[in-house]
């Protein structure tokens, strides 16, 4: 895992390569919580990072799935607790389970599930500058 990272990206293409180069520093097991307003560049970072692990099909938020999988040279779990801030529901989904898998989790929203995360997870954070600019960080 990349640590103290600070970037500002300049447009979209700038986001979802910085997803493919931060797919060269994320392994088996990595828990992703990436932290930021709608519209911030989340989803369009998970792009580049399955881009980075050789994914060639579509990717989509999971805004409404609450849960996207995606088979590439790790397997990807990309949640979004957007919607469903309700931790029985969750529970029921069996979330848990991802968490003690040899799965590469991102969790958007994650802050609405904090109470049942494990505490090794991993925050980026993705703070709107402008329309298209995008400053994407983490703490290490």
């Amino acid at each position: 895992m990349v640590k103290n990272f600070s970037k500002l990206t300049k447009s979209s293409h700038e986001t979802e390569k910085l997803g493919f180069n931060f797919s060269n520093y994320i392994s088996n097991g990595d828990i992703i919580a990436l932290n930021g307003n709608l519209g911030a560049g989340k989803t369009t970072f998970v792009k580049g990072v399955l881009k980075g692990m050789n994914y060639k099909h579509d990717v989509t938020s999971p805004t409404y799935t609450l849960i996207n999988e995606y088979d590439a040279d790790y397997k990807i779990i990309h949640i979004d607790c957007y919607r469903e801030k309700d931790i029985n529901r969750w529970l029921n989904i069996g979330i848990t389970d991802y968490f003690d898998s040899d799965c590469i989790l991102f969790i958007e929203w994650y802050e609405n599930i904090k109470s049942i995360l494990p505490k090794n997870i991993n925050i980026i954070n993705f703070k709107m500058i402008s329309e298209n600019e995008r400053l994407i960080s983490n703490n290490g």
